[in-house]
C-alpha cells in the first residue's frame, strides 16, 4: 500500500517552530535554475575555473555561491583580498556570462574566527558597547569562531545590520546563502522583545535577511535550511526563496537523508526545496550515486552542486566519465526546460496555498512535481530493476517509452544508469522553456517561445502564471485542449510567441490559424507555432 504521510512526533512537535506559516514567497523563475559552488579552494581562481569549467562543456550556469571564508572576518563584509584580488570585477565577469553571484553569511560577528585572515571582526566592539546582540551580547562559541549573533528582534540592530550588507550588495550580487549561526547561541535566548526559544528567534534573522534583500532586488533571494535534522524549522515558509536542507554526505545513506529532509519540508508548507547534489562533507558520491543524486535534484525545485566532500573532482560530473557528464547535462537542460512549469506552480502555492512537491511517498521515495509530473528516486545499486506504485489517480506515461500505465500501478522495470523513473499524467498541459534539442522534446526552433507540451486525455484545461523575466514578475495564460474536436484555446493576457507540442495525435491534414505546424506521423506528434494572445486552432 502506497504511504503518502509519514510524520514522526519530533515533525510534528517541529510544526509549531514553522512559524509564519503563510502561503510560501515566489520564488524568482532564475533561482530554479543550476547554481554551483566550491568549498575547497575559496578564491577567485576557483570560482572562475568552476563557472568555465561547466560553461565549456555547454551545462547551464545560473549562479554561484560564494561560500566562506570570502571575508577578513566573520561577518565583517570586506572582501579578503589575498582570495579574492577584485571581488567587484569578478562578480562584473560572472554577470557577463550570465552567471549570478550569490553570499554566504550567518548573523554573528566575531572575537575569534575559524579560518578568515582576521581573527576579530572590526564592528565587534561596536555590537557590544551598544548591546545589538542577543544574550545582552555576551560571546560564545559557534561553529566558525567565538563571537555575538546579532538580535535581529532589535530594529536598531537591523538598521546597522543592513548598512553592512550594503557594502556588498552590488550589481551582481542577487542573494545570499544564510547559514545557521543562531543554533550556536543557546536554547533559550535573550532578546530585545524578551526570552524566547532559540527556534522560536529564528525567524526573525532569516526574515530579516529576506526582507533585506527583495527591498533592495525585488528578483533576489535568500537560500536556507527549510526543516533539516538537524534542528527543525529554520527560515520562515513564507520568507525563503530556495530550500537548502544542507549537510549530508555524498553517498546513498546521505540521498535518503536529504530525500527525507525535502519531503518533509513539503509537508510543512515550504514550496521550494532544492537538492544539495553529491552532497556537502563526508563521504564522496561513487559515480552511481552521483548519478542518482542528480537525477532526483533535478526533478526539485533546484539543482545546487558545490561541497567541501570534493568540490574539483567527484562533484564535477566529467570527473566521472563522459557518459555521466552527458546524464548530468541531460538533468540540468530538463530541469531548466521546466522553469515555466515549475515558476507557474510556486505562484500558484503563493496565491492559494500549497508545494512544489505533492504526494510524498516515503516509504517509495517518490513525489509528484506539481499535478502532472511524477518520479521515485534510485537510491541503492542493489539491481536497476526497480518496483513502486504510481499515484492513485490518472493515468501515467513513461516518459521514456511512452507506454501508458493506470492509476496505482505496481511498476516494476530495469532503468539504466542514463535513466530514472518519470512519468507524465494523461490530460497534461506543462508550459516549458526549450532552447535546444538535448532532451529530446523539441530543438532550437523552440527557442524565445514558451512552448506547451499536451497529453490529450478528453478535454483538458489549466491556467498558468508564466514569468515575464527572470525575477517574480509574471502573466496569466489559459490552455485548453479539446482531444474530440481538436481545438486549442490560448487565452493570455500577453501577446507572446507561443508553441504546443501535441503527443499521441492521429494524422493531421491541417492546422487552421496556426503560423507553422509540423507533423510526425511515426511519433504521432503535432508541433505548431502562433504569436497571438488570444486565438482558437483547428486541427483537421
Amino acid at each position: 500500500m502506497r504511504t503518502i504521510v509519514f510524520i514522526s512526533i519530533f515533525i510534528i512537535h517541529s510544526i509549531v517552530y514553522c512559524v509564519n506559516a503563510q502561503n510560501p514567497v515566489i520564488t524568482p523563475a532564475w533561482a530554479f535554475k543550476h547554481i554551483v559552488w566550491e568549498d575547497s579552494l575559496n578564491t577567485e581562481a576557483g570560482v572562475m575555473k568552476l563557472v568555465d569549467s561547466y560553461l565549456s562543456r555547454n551545462i547551464p550556469v545560473e549562479a554561484t555561491i560564494i561560500d566562506s571564508p570570502w571575508s577578513t572576518a566573520y561577518n565583517d563584509f570586506n572582501w579578503d583580498t589575498s582570495r579574492y584580488p577584485n571581488a567587484e570585477n569578478m562578480i562584473k565577469k560572472l554577470e557577463q556570462k550570465g552567471v549570478k553571484t550569490i553570499l554566504w553569511l550567518t548573523g554573528a560577528v566575531n572575537l575569534k574566527s575559524k579560518d578568515t585572515s582576521l581573527q576579530k571582526c572590526e564592528t565587534y566592539d561596536f555590537v557590544r558597547k551598544k548591546k545589538l546582540g542577543i544574550n545582552n551580547s555576551m560571546p560564545h562559541e559557534w561553529w566558525k569562531g567565538y563571537g555575538v549573533h546579532i538580535d535581529f528582534t532589535n530594529p536598531e540592530a537591523i538598521k546597522w545590520w543592513n548598512t553592512q550588507l550594503d557594502k556588498v550588495f552590488i550589481d551582481g550580487v542577487y542573494g545570499w546563502k544564510v547559514d545557521q549561526g543562531e543554533f550556536w547561541f543557546g536554547d533559550s535566548i535573550q532578546t530585545h522583545i524578551g526570552l524566547m526559544s532559540n527556534k522560536e528567534f529564528r525567524h526573525y534573522y532569516y526574515d530579516a535577511m529576506h526582507e533585506y534583500t527583495i527591498k533592495k532586488r525585488s528578483e533576489g533571494i535568500i537560500i536556507a535550511r527549510p526543516y533539516s535534522h538537524q534542528g527543525g524549522c529554520f527560515a520562515s515558509t513564507d520568507k525563503m526563496g530556495l530550500g537548502w536542507c544542507g549537510d549530508f554526505s555524498g553517498d546513498w545513506d546521505g540521498l535518503k537523508l536529504q530525500i527525507n529532509n525535502i519531503y518533509q519540508s513539503s509537508l510543512l508548507g515550504y514550496a521550494a526545496p532544492a537538492c544539495e547534489v553529491a552532497g556537502f562533507f563526508n563521504k564522496r558520491s561513487s559515480k552511481e550515486e552521483f548519478t542518482r543524486y542528480i537525477q532526483f535534484g533535478c526533478m526539485t525545485a533546484g539543482i545546487i552542486n558545490g561541497g567541501e566532500n570534493g568540490a574539483f573532482t567527484n562533484h564535477l560530473p566529467w570527473y566521472h566519465g563522459k557518459d555521466i557528464e552527458d546524464i548530468y547535462r541531460f538533468c540540468v537542460i530538463l530541469h531548466d526546460e521546466l522553469v515555466p512549469y515549475l515558476f507557474s506552480t510556486v505562484v500558484d502555492a503563493h496565491l492559494h496555498g500549497g508545494t512544489l512537491l505533492n504526494n510524498t511517498s516515503f516509504e517509495d521515495e517518490s513525489h509528484q512535481l506539481g499535478k502532472y509530473i511524477f518520479t521515485k528516486a534510485i537510491t541503492s545499486s542493489v539491481s536497476n530493476q526497480k518496483s513502486f506504485t504510481l499515484p492513485s489517480e490518472g493515468l501515467w506515461y513513461d516518459f521514456w517509452t511512452g507506454e501508458l500505465y493506470s492509476a496505482s500501478a505496481e511498476v516494476t522495470r530495469e532503468y539504466p544508469l542514463s535513466q530514472f523513473p518519470l512519468f507524465i499524467k494523461k490530460g497534461a498541459i506543462i508550459p516549458m522553456d526549450i532552447q535546444s534539442d538535448i532532451t529530446g522534446i523539441g530543438n532550437a526552433s523552440f527557442k524565445d517561445k514558451v512552448t506547451f507540451l499536451v497529453y490529450p486525455n478528453g478535454l483538458s484545461s489549466q491556467q498558468f502564471h508564466l514569468p515575464t523575466g527572470d525575477g517574480i514578475e509574471y502573466f496569466d495564460c489559459s490552455i485548453s485542449y479539446d482531444e474530440t474536436k481538436k481545438e486549442i484555446s490560448l487565452k493570455s493576457q500577453c501577446s507572446y510567441n507561443y508553441a504546443f507540442i501535441i503527443k499521441n495525435i492521429e494524422k493531421v491534414s491541417s492546422v487552421e490559424n496556426a503560423d507553422t505546424w509540423e507533423y510526425d506521423e511515426q511519433k504521432k506528434e503535432l508541433r505548431i507555432t502562433v504569436s497571438a494572445d488570444n486565438k482558437t486552432l483547428y486541427i483537421h
